[in-house]
């Protein structure tokens, strides 16, 4: 009992820290970005309409609108069982895909700015005659920054083909 009554307030101190992640990444709603939250930690078996009610103590009309709000942000799915009426939401796979996608290209466009301050350091190292070891240990951390962030993209690209090939062999 002790045990089951650890994993539950881990479990709700998760989703209300998740929660106010999505808020504030995403702009989702509080009760949106918390019932996103409960579905991310359900994982792929997802959980039906009365367990997001009762776990989350909210009404039906509440939950009913935002789950409504979350399928059309495409943000969850829902699937049903042989012989069972009920709806069971999930965290969309999509949705996962796409933040990575969105990760990957605001990456892409950091990496694009470090490039064009190296570019201009490189040219004041080689067109002035500014004292050229502060530019060059400048110079020296956007070509480092540069490596890093191919490194996040790397990643991040690996991470997306791992989620699709599992998603994929499901």
């Amino acid at each position: 009992m002790i045990k089951e009554l650890e994993i539950s307030n881990q479990k709700s101190k998760i989703i209300e820290e998740m929660g106010v992640y999505f808020e504030c990444q995403d702009g989702m709603s509080p009760l949106s970005s918390r019932i996103f939250a409960l579905l991310v930690l359900e994982g792929s078996k997802g959980a039906t309409f009365e367990e997001i009610v009762e776990a989350l103590e909210i009404s039906k009309s509440s939950a009913s609108t935002n789950l409504q709000l979350l399928q059309s942000m495409g943000r969850i799915s829902y699937y049903t069982k042989p012989g069972d009426r009920k709806r069971y939401f999930k965290a969309s796979v999509n949705s996962l895909i796409n933040r990575l996608d969105d990760k990957i290209e605001a990456w892409k466009r950091e990496r694009c700015l470090h490039e064009r301050v190296a570019s201009y350091r490189k040219n004041v190292i080689t067109l002035t005659d500014l004292d050229k070891k502060e530019v060059e240990k400048d110079l020296s951390f956007n070509l480092q920054y540069i490596e890093f962030v191919d490194v996040m993209i790397q990643n991040l690209g690996k991470l997306k083909n791992n989620i699709l090939q599992t998603v994929n062999q499901e």
